[in-house]
């Protein structure tokens, strides 16, 4: 029998109208709820979903919030989804404590829950069986890398004093995603170790603040310090303001932007970027590096006003959520799945291995 799959971005608040959708006869349906509905990546994502489902014969139902930080939107998502008693459910929680609840009646129903994406760290009722995601640990690990191996960023480090400490400054949209608290964990412990080994000097002399979160102090007068910095909420505006404070901060190296969110932030902080060009640019002595993709990222990549990115594989990352649910659903066992991530720059961008995982 051909396989069949419905593919529907529902943008909804709280409920989901899953009536108005049918399945073949025998046809399984899972549900996927992103943390945003809008954004890019999660588009992405959903093709690979779609491609799965048709792979696998399910029913995809899609969801999301219409903004990260509307939790309370998220929640009634999950559990309208759970009310619908569908084959399986896989989820990127807004705020993983949030949804303990639902969650803990989908288990109770015997709904098997795949995570994806930043997918429900820390979770406690049991109904998450396995997760379909980039090791954003690793993945901020090569951010950290590949700046610290820029000859730039070497001189700046080494050339900096108590008195005039060189600043690396992260802007994470926020501090309860699971993907972000990950990918800054793996920045800043890779990147100050990184630091400590380039000159004898150095060692004990980087501190990692500005976030409970993230509170290393030198055990000697810090001659680099990494700051994290957290806008009060997701909205654009909040995360443009602090991309603009961050700019200002004397003898500022480098800027890592830990997701797209915050990429765009920071780019319009910039003049659409202009701002960051190597040679006329305001701020042209920046090393900004960032996470993900979308066509701002890649522009900036491209004309080198960013040093360069890590993009993750949003196509896989869905694709692989909807094939695990499908087996979870079936009864088979099933564990994590690595997605991936590669760093990308001006010289490689246009690589057809690396072009295949920048989405628009």
């Amino acid at each position: 029998m051909k396989r069949h799959v419905t593919v529907v971005a529902l943008a909804l608040v709280g409920m989901l109208a899953l009536a108005s959708f049918s399945a073949q006869a025998g046809e399984k349906t899972i549900i996927i709820i992103s943390k945003s509905l809008q954004n890019q990546f999660y588009q992405a994502a959903f093709v690979g979903a779609n491609a799965a489902g048709k792979d696998f014969g399910v029913s995809v139902v899609v969801n999301g919030p219409d903004a990260e930080s509307n939790i309370p939107q998220q929640v009634e998502q999950v559990q309208a989804a759970i009310n619908q008693r569908p084959a399986a459910l896989v989820l990127a929680a807004c705020d993983p404590t949030s949804v303990q609840e639902a969650l803990a009646r989908a288990k109770e129903n015997k709904i098997p829950v795949i995570g994806f994406d930043s997918g429900v760290p820390g979770d406690t009722s049991g109904a998450v069986i396995g997760t379909a995601a980039t090791n954003n640990v690793n993945a901020g690990g090569v951010v950290a890398d590949n700046l610290a191996d820029s000859p730039a960023f070497q001189a700046k480090v080494k050339a900096a004093t108590a008195a005039n400490p060189a600043v690396i400054a992260v802007l994470a949209q926020d501090s309860t995603s699971g993907s972000i608290v990950q990918r800054t964990d793996g920045f800043v412990y890779a990147l100050k170790k990184r630091v400590e080994a380039l000159d004898s000097s150095l060692v004990g002399a980087v501190s990692i603040g500005g976030q409970d979160n993230w509170s290393v102090p030198s055990s000697k007068p810090a001659t680099v310090k990494i700051v994290v910095t957290v806008p009060p909420t997701t909205n654009q505006a909040d995360i443009q303001s602090v991309a603009n404070a961050m700019l200002l901060v004397p003898n500022t190296v480098a800027i890592f932007a830990a997701n797209q969110d915050a990429v765009n932030g920071l780019i319009s902080s910039t003049a659409d970027g202009t701002e960051l060009n190597r040679q006329t640019g305001r701020y042209k002595d920046i090393l900004v590096v960032g996470f993900d993709a979308g066509s701002n990222q890649k522009d900036a990549v491209r004309s080198g006003a960013f040093f360069g990115s890590v993009t993750q594989d949003p196509y896989q990352m869905g694709y692989a959520s909807i094939k695990m649910a499908a087996e979870a659903a079936d009864g088979k066992p099933v564990s994590d799945i690595d997605t991936g991530a590669k760093w990308y720059n001006s010289k490689n961008i246009d690589n057809p291995d690396i072009a295949l995982l920048l989405y628009d």
